[in-house]
């Protein structure tokens, strides 16, 4: 991590772009990773003007050479909404799975590998590999992931059917706000509380007992 990149980082901090802009800008043509990463974030999010896609694909593509998981999940996101490459849900997902393989703790990243094999794009509709990742999401504390996984265990889709289990994640998922990586919004909004609602009478007093001991026991997130 250069001193550029550094110097760059306080200035993003005070909202100074442009002075950002240029130290990364030195820092990320000396090859340095985290400026090459830094300078595709602020392209991408449009700290300049208006989004610059191309330019930010640019330089994830040079930090994802140096193995760096937020510009490899980055460039997945490019892919997955045709923003600065070429369409392409197969390519997307691919980069979802390096960047998950890189950060196993990038929730984002699993919640979108599981709705790729959910509705089988970029993907062949799986529900086991769905529910696979939507765990590893689950645990990441990803609340879209929380949902979607509760949501499998109740229906028995990909893991065998568990209501106490899904009563779990249902209620894990409610204890944080619904958001979801760029592009990726349901179709039918993920409601909780419904699905909570609609489960709890399917569960005995002793199996919802359980569920509250479990959460009261657990810190937080």
């Amino acid at each position: 991590m250069s001193r550029d990149y550094q110097t760059g980082y306080y200035a993003y901090r005070s909202g100074d772009f442009e002075q950002a802009h240029d130290y990364w800008r030195s820092a990320a043509q000396k090859d340095d990773p985290y400026a090459q990463y830094a300078l595709g974030l602020l392209y991408y999010r449009g700290d300049l003007g208006q989004p610059d896609y191309q330019n930010a694909a640019k330089w994830f593509k040079k930090a994802a050479r140096a193995n760096h998981g937020g510009a490899i999940y980055y460039i997945g996101l490019l892919y997955f909404n045709g923003h600065g490459l070429h369409y392409d849900q197969f390519r997307a997902t691919e980069y979802f799975k390096r960047a998950l393989k890189t950060d196993p703790g990038n929730g984002d990243a699993a919640y979108l590998i599981g709705t790729q094999y959910f509705h089988g794009r970029g993907a062949r509709q799986n529900f086991i590999e769905a529910a696979h990742y939507f765990e590893i999401g689950a645990k990441a504390n990803n609340h879209a992931a929380q949902f979607m996984y509760g949501a499998l265990l109740e229906r028995g889709w990909g893991v065998p059917q568990n209501l106490a289990d899904a009563y779990y994640w249902l209620r894990r998922s409610a204890n944080g706000p619904m958001t979801f990586p760029e592009g990726a919004n349901e179709a039918e909004p993920l409601d909780p509380q419904s699905a909570i609602d609609a489960l709890e009478p399917r569960l005995s007093i002793e199996e919802i007992q359980q569920v509250e001991k479990r959460l009261a026991g657990e810190v937080p997130w």
